[in-house]
């Protein structure tokens, strides 16, 4: 190798790190499993500032010595990364053949297929949205930050060999210049696509680099004094500790609070070069221990939880989930002892060619098992037809093709049902709820000849002037509404459906006002208004809920919600849509379509599901409501409009 040095430090092996581990492990696994760490979540930052640090330096002094070798460099990650995350993953498909419905097994094969091509990052970001199951039905979720070092892992060594051959000088100052351009980039998206920010290398890579800078600057500060030492290497943890305690889901991330954490983890770092205090207090054995467990217990510890949660949810105590991931942690140190060692330490696979096979084959294997689960739909010959018949078909999805942005609602282009050929027409206006309704809503269209079109947003209040902070559309949700009812008006409909999980929006105090107002608008210009309640909301995700019941022995009548439950969430919604009843507003209730006869609400009647998830009504749900909109079709056809005040 061409250049000057870098200065790398000589490496060795630091105890007190695999101790600072053993903090983020933790964190993450207690913040998984719900016991307590809110802000657990940034065990995953500390993560990604210590592989920073240990992978630049490594890399650096092999420069430095003139034996960098890219094909021994990816050996060390092949032994450290793929036996351990193989056996995780293979252990998660067997799980899944037991426990996943065909939609989520399906989903897993996905995820599979995105691990083993290094994109599981790209992929969770993608389809863990609004519209998906819950976060247990991807218990392969927490791959995603492992898919985020091992794009790092591939650029690093690339950029670092060419410029350590071509320009050495650049190598300090490109990482400085490249960690806060990513900085300002993760703010940025963070502010505007926020669930994308939070899975992508380039808005996460500056945490990274936060530890490669500090491995490239060896001697930065190596005349501070014992004492200023121990006071940023305890204000290092105080930092990391207080983000654990404190932080919450709501805080933007990655972000400028992620610098809390992410700086405690180099404070730390740069204070114990001299072992300090701190250092000597993570450099229990415990803590060492742990440490070293971690990644296994990382890989372990989320399909372990999440498996427990997709089916008992709501039944699990803090001494169950407890339970749980102690035991993960002993599946970990199984797999630590068993697996990762021996393999890490070259005890199998000794060369170097057979090792690069067997890994190779091993994930095209995984990837094969992952397009075999998509190609079968997840299996669904696993389970009878009384369980399939529960499960929502793919095709159900199409009515959720009716959320439109704002400027194609601008430009006119809604989403059309119904009779098309109809001079009659209609708008639905909502969110995902109204969405939910549309299979119903399109046959009872074409049963009284209305020409149905649609505008809806997920999260997003159909109410003019009113904008709901962290949800939907946002601020864009008042230039959307604006432009709803601007078509409906120049349109010339004869009625307007505004439905809605009204219950997120009702506690705002703009409500009440905002739903007046829209309604006065709308029956100003000579619109007819049909306002629906929310249908019940269910406790869990209801086809899981039938086919868990069926698991079980008990009836399907059992499984659903109160009444008086369902009541008492949609109490302050239900008093304001009354409100504003009139000549020219009519409210209309689905519950007593979805409800038994003794009045409590049902997850499933005459053996169809009545939800595809556990508040979205299924193609089935939804048909139960076409006696409920035929009287009030058959009204708003038949009437004269109101005048045009």
């Amino acid at each position: 190798m061409h250049g000057q040095p870098t200065q790398s430090p000589s490496f060795a092996y630091r105890h007190e790190i695999d101790g600072l581990r053993a903090i983020a492990v933790m964190a993450v696994v207690l913040f998984h499993a719900r016991l307590g760490c809110r802000g657990g979540y940034v065990g995953v930052d500390v993560f990604f500032v210590i592989s920073g640090y240990l992978i630049t330096s490594l890399i650096l002094r092999d420069l430095d010595s003139g034996r960098f070798r890219m094909v021994e460099f990816w050996e060390r990650r092949i032994r450290r990364i793929v036996p351990a995350l193989t056996v995780a993953i293979s252990l998660t498909l067997a799980a899944g053949w037991w426990l996943h419905l065909p939609d989520d097994f399906h989903r897993l094969g996905k995820a599979v297929i995105a691990q083993g091509l290094v994109l599981s990052n790209l992929y969770h970001g993608w389809v863990t949205d609004y519209f998906s199951p819950r976060v247990d039905a991807f218990p392969l979720m927490h791959t995603w930050s492992l898919a985020v070092e091992e794009q790092f892992y591939i650029a690093l060594p690339l950029i670092l060999v060419a410029m350590h051959r071509w320009k050495p000088q650049w190598i300090r100052p490109g990482l400085v210049v490249a960690c806060l351009l990513s900085l300002v980039l993760g703010v940025a998206m963070t502010a505007y696509v926020p669930r994308i920010s939070f899975y992508v290398l380039p808005a996460r890579a500056w945490e990274l680099l936060l530890g490669s800078i500090l491995a490239a600057y060896p001697r930065w500060g190596e005349q501070a004094s014992s004492r200023l030492r121990e006071v940023m290497g305890w204000a290092g943890l105080l930092a990391i500790g207080t983000s654990i305690l404190l932080f919450h889901e709501k805080i933007p991330f990655p972000g400028i609070p992620t610098l809390l954490p992410t700086l405690g983890t180099v404070a730390f770092i740069w204070a114990n070069r001299t072992l300090t205090s701190s250092g000597r207090f993570l450099a229990m054995r415990p803590f060492v221990y742990v440490g070293q467990v971690s990644y296994s217990y990382y890989l372990l510890h989320w399909p372990v939880i999440a498996y427990a949660d997709y089916w008992f949810f709501k039944e699990m105590s803090w001494g169950v989930r407890s339970g749980l991931m102690l035991a993960a942690f002993l599946a970990a140190v199984v797999s630590y002892s068993f697996v990762e060692t021996p393999f890490r330490k070259g005890m199998f696979l000794t060369r170097r060619n057979p090792l690069f096979v067997s890994a190779l084959c091993s994930t095209m294997l995984l990837i094969a098992v992952g397009f075999a689960l998509i190609q079968t739909e997840g299996v669904r010959e696993r389970f009878d037809d009384q369980a399939l018949a529960y499960l929502p078909p793919d095709h159900e999805t199409k009515y959720f093709g009716a959320q439109i942005q704002p400027e194609k609602v601008m430009q006119g282009e809604l989403f059309e049902f119904g009779d098309r050929t109809a001079n009659e027409r209609c708008l639905l206006w909502g969110d995902s709820h109204a969405m939910a309704l549309l299979t119903g809503l399109d046959e009872a269209c074409h049963e009284r000849s209305l020409h149905g079109l649609a505008a809806t947003y997920s999260s997003t209040a159909p109410l003019l002037g009113f904008v709901s902070d962290g949800f939907g559309l946002g601020s864009k949700s008042t230039q959307f509404n604006e432009a709803v009812v601007q078509q409906a008006i120049d349109r010339q409909v004869t009625y307007v459906v505004m439905a809605a999980a009204w219950c997120k929006y009702s506690d705002n105090p703009r409500f009440g006002p905002a739903l007046q107002a829209t309604v006065d608008h709308l029956t100003g210009a000579g619109i007819q208004v049909i306002l629906v309640r929310d249908v019940p909301m269910l406790p869990d995700y209801g086809p899981r809920m039938l086919i868990k019941a069926i698991h079980f022995d008990q009836p399907e009548e059992s499984v659903g919600l109160s009444l008086e439950a369902h009541r008492e969430k949609n109490r302050t919604a239900d008093w304001h849509l009354a409100q504003v009843e009139g000549p020219h507003v009519t409210v209309v209730d689905p519950t007593p379509f979805l409800s038994d006869s003794s009045g409590f609400c049902r997850a499933a009647l005459d053996g169809e599901a009545n939800y595809r998830d556990s508040d979205h009504l299924s193609a089935a749900g939804a048909r139960r409501l076409k006696s409920m909109f035929w009287p009030v079709l058959q009204t708003a056809v038949s009437r004269d409009a109101p005048e045009i005040r």
